[in-house]
């Protein structure tokens, strides 16, 4: 009897201690991946070479050879690649309609750098000619971008305010002058 009832007690407490086993959570719950937080946002920042840019009288383009014009340079500084869709240029704070152009129209390679078309790669740097040739009196020029990063947001830049220098005495001409042609865009080539 004994026998009997110490295996009746063995197989109860094998019971028990696979019961209390089974019951019991022994696994580690299931660890979230660290938040990265929001992604990044493409981040530009323009430069110019000379600023405030003289007049100069000539170089400028073949059919308006006098104005003002200077190499701008557009750093890309967040990591995070932009894809311009719109670049406009205002002289004087006003939307010129005059140098309407595309991006890829004025912005290229740096030199010793390289150039996908209309994009400003992830801490990448693209430069180019920027300003206006006119025989029309400007003080200012100003250019603004807008268009998507690589992570989905939409972004707008708008460039410091690039001042005008005074033209040499005798070489003023008003706005309200009929005879001046429509101001025009640099044709220097972009720097390469």
């Amino acid at each position: 009897m004994r026998t009997l009832c110490g295996r009746r007690k063995l197989a109860a407490a094998i019971t028990t201690a696979l019961l209390v086993a089974g019951c019991h959570n022994n696994t580690t719950a299931p660890t979230q991946p660290p938040s990265t937080g929001p992604s990044k946002t493409s981040t530009l920042v323009a430069t110019f070479t000379e600023n405030p840019v003289p007049f100069r009288s000539s170089g400028c383009n073949a059919s308006t050879p006098q104005g003002w014009y200077t190499t701008a340079q557009i750093q890309e500084t967040a990591g995070v690649a932009f894809t311009p869709s719109t670049f406009t240029q205002k002289l004087d704070g006003s939307i010129a309609s005059a140098l309407a152009e595309s991006f890829n129209s004025r912005f290229g390679a740096c030199a010793g750098g390289a150039f996908n078309e209309n994009v400003i790669p992830a801490n990448g740097t693209v430069c180019g000619v920027v300003g206006v040739c006119t025989s029309t009196t400007y003080s200012n020029y100003q250019f603004e971008l807008t268009g998507t990063d690589a992570n989905g947001h939409a972004v707008t830049f708008v460039s410091p305010m690039l001042q005008f220098g005074s033209r040499p005495a005798g070489q003023s001409v008003s706005r309200g002058g009929s005879s001046a042609p429509p101001p025009t865009a640099p044709t220097a080539l972009r720097p390469q």
